[in-house]
């Protein structure tokens, strides 16, 4: 199926000439102004290589909506307009492989055990509210953010608690990238909104959409699938009181989780600011397409 298979690495990778092909395709549609139109042959041809591609890049399967309407459309037509949506697809794509090495560890089919036990999966949480914040726990390492004023009045709880969720993946890829590399592994929220629309890899919500493509980004760069688990807030003491600022709560937590003070590892938060404002634009965005009333 022209993947590159070492069976001693346990890798799968795509040859460097195909992924300069896709790039050709990618830079026809990026320099093709909005309204402009392409043949049918072309969006076979580029869907054909996506997918192809897309049985190495994790994740890659979740932004080919927009190219699979292009190929129907000139299924019809005969041709396809260029969009500002197959625009925004399309650049995801080309940012993804631009950075990409090729190279994905494959996988054994299942996720980390439940029933959880912290040892083994990520927790995170967030709460609202004028002293709201965030926290993260994984294996001694752990993370607390206040929530800016900005954030607090343009996010609601679930995209606050998405937006921790995905902000605690990166910082341990900051950490150590091996932490998750080539694993499908199970993470634990008690947002269920939340944990269903990370799960369906689909959103309605414009700034949830937003955190989605950053998260499949990631998944697509470090070759790493996770999965969702809803767990009631009482089972997630340690998450809940980094979220709140109570510090001597999380330490007696984490104490009773086995993780002594001194072996604990803040990790900082990086720089959110142009996240946040991504998803506060598109949630803008939305409220723009809405008649005046």
């Amino acid at each position: 199926m022209g993947v590159d298979i070492d069976l001693a690495a346990n890798t799968a990778s795509i040859p460097a000439a195909k992924v300069a092909k896709v790039q050709m395709y990618l830079d026809e549609v990026l320099r093709r102004p909005v309204g402009d139109t392409l043949p049918l042959r072309f969006f076979e041809e580029l869907l054909g290589l996506l997918n192809w591609i897309s049985s190495v890049l994790v994740s890659g399967g979740f932004h080919l909506a927009l190219v699979t309407s292009a190929r129907r459309a000139a299924a019809v037509n005969g041709k396809a307009k260029c969009t500002a949506g197959l625009h925004a697809e399309c650049n995801w794509w080309r940012g993804v492989i631009t950075k990409w090495n090729r190279v994905a560890i494959i996988q054994p089919p299942a996720h980390a055990p439940s029933p959880f036990h912290i040892s083994d999966s990520p927790v995170t949480d967030a709460a609202g509210g004028s002293n709201g914040g965030g926290g993260g726990f994984y294996a001694g390492l752990w993370t607390a953010v206040e929530w800016t004023d900005r954030e607090k009045e343009q996010l609601d709880i679930m995209e606050l608690e998405a937006l921790m969720y995905c902000c605690f993946l990166k910082m341990l890829i900051d950490t150590d990238p091996g932490l998750v590399s080539g694993r499908r592994f199970t993470a634990r929220n008690d947002n269920e909104p939340w944990v269903h629309a990370c799960n369906s890899n689909n959103s309605n919500k414009p700034a949830i959409a937003v955190l989605l493509a950053w998260l499949h980004e990631l998944m697509a760069l470090y070759s790493f699938s996770v999965e969702l688990e809803w767990i009631k807030s009482k089972d997630n003491p340690i998450a809940d009181a980094l979220s709140r600022g109570e510090r001597r709560k999380f330490l007696a937590s984490a104490a009773d989780c086995g993780f002594a003070a001194a072996s604990l590892v803040r990790l900082q938060m990086p720089d959110r600011t142009s996240l946040v404002s991504r998803m506060i634009s598109a949630k803008s965005s939305a409220k723009d397409m809405l008649p005046v009333q």
